[in-house]
């Protein structure tokens, strides 16, 4: 806050404030002044706070609504130059909270992600359980999957896997995407019929004590195209690239160009459709992001990134595999394991 010359600052990303306060419900703020560090929230989380917040943090039940109790506290304080998460609040809400704080105010972004860019031990080791978990998954799912059941099955199969081995919850809605369904990079899972000959592209992830994992795996279901098979090949060599790169050091440019190099190696790299990765911890996207426009994004050690390169054939099938990786100062360590250095395919029964 000293190196942005603010006193104070308004927090509303529920993130932000549970990593800086061990708070984990919703619908709450957190005021950092010169004069306390207050948790404003309602009548719900009264208890919950009492058992989750360190004696130095007040409670405080709003009364108004948290951007009007939120404003009152500050005009109390002593604050002078407040910083506020514009960017996440809505218009209205944004200009009530500048219009009545007295003290001058100033948008930030970035200051508390900043913070929780590079993990220490203790978060590493939870993503690091998050892994195992869709690690497990991933090889139940092998005996589960075939012709006739339907995406949304698979993927209630998947959810409900991942609570069984210890998952509080998806950490995103889980992905299943078969067939020509599998060019869609996000593709919800459908009521499609998985057939034989379908890639079947599963993106999951765990939460495990309020950390995250993100893999991503594609499998066949008998005999696909052979075109799906050759573009796998690519896929996996690109991600092996970037594993090989990314390091204490390395800039989000450089990562983007070597994972990238494999794709224009082989003229395929327009059936690229998406970025090629991004940081996790507390959510699934977390800064830093894969991108060729990151020269000055430098990955530091302990960061836990995805590396996500996938293929898109329009009328034919696409494929993406996603890896979970603690940066190091060399090689980096592959948190998540399970296979994908072949295309597997499940026999049709």
């Amino acid at each position: 806050m000293k190196q942005r010359d603010l006193d104070a600052l308004y927090l509303v990303d529920p993130a932000n404030i549970t990593y800086l306060t061990g708070f984990t419900g919703d619908e709450s703020t957190l005021l950092v002044s010169p004069d306390n560090v207050v948790l404003l929230t309602d009548g719900r989380f009264i208890e919950q706070a009492k058992t989750e917040l360190a004696d130095e943090v007040t409670i405080h039940r709003w009364q108004h609504g948290l951007t009007e109790d939120a404003v009152a506290l500050i005009n109390a304080s002593s604050a002078k130059r407040v910083g506020f998460e514009a960017g996440l609040m809505d218009y209205l809400t944004g200009q009530a909270f500048v219009t009545g704080v007295q003290a001058a105010t100033t948008p930030v972004s970035g200051l508390v992600e900043e913070l929780r860019a590079v993990k220490d031990a203790s978060e590493i080791a939870k993503i690091t359980e998050a892994a195992k978990i869709v690690d497990a998954t991933f090889y139940h799912m092998l005996d589960v999957i075939r012709p006739g059941m339907t995406e949304r099955a698979v993927a209630a199969e998947l959810d409900f896997t991942m609570a069984k081995f210890g998952s509080t919850k998806p950490s995103f809605g889980t992905i299943v995407a078969s067939g020509l369904r599998s060019t869609f990079a996000h593709g919800e899972a459908s009521d499609k019929v998985i057939e034989a000959g379908d890639m079947v592209t599963l993106d999951f992830g765990a939460t495990y004590q309020g950390y995250v994992s993100d893999t991503t795996r594609t499998i066949a279901v008998g005999t696909p195209d052979p075109r799906m098979e050759e573009f796998y090949a690519y896929v996996v060599a690109a991600e092996k690239a970037g594993l090989a790169t990314i390091r204490d050091g390395v800039t989000s440019a450089q990562l983007d160009a070597a994972i990238r190099q494999v794709f224009l190696d082989h003229d395929v790299n327009q059936y690229l459709i998406h970025g090629l990765g991004h940081s996790i911890g507390l959510v699934v996207h977390e800064a830093p992001y894969i991108t060729p426009r990151g020269d000055k994004t430098i990955f530091r050690a302990n960061m836990v990134q995805t590396i996500e390169p996938g293929l898109y054939l329009p009328g034919v099938g696409g494929m993406r595999v996603e890896d979970d990786i603690v940066v190091q100062a060399g090689q980096g360590i592959q948190i998540t394991s399970s296979p994908k250095s072949e295309l597997i395919k499940l026999p049709v029964r």
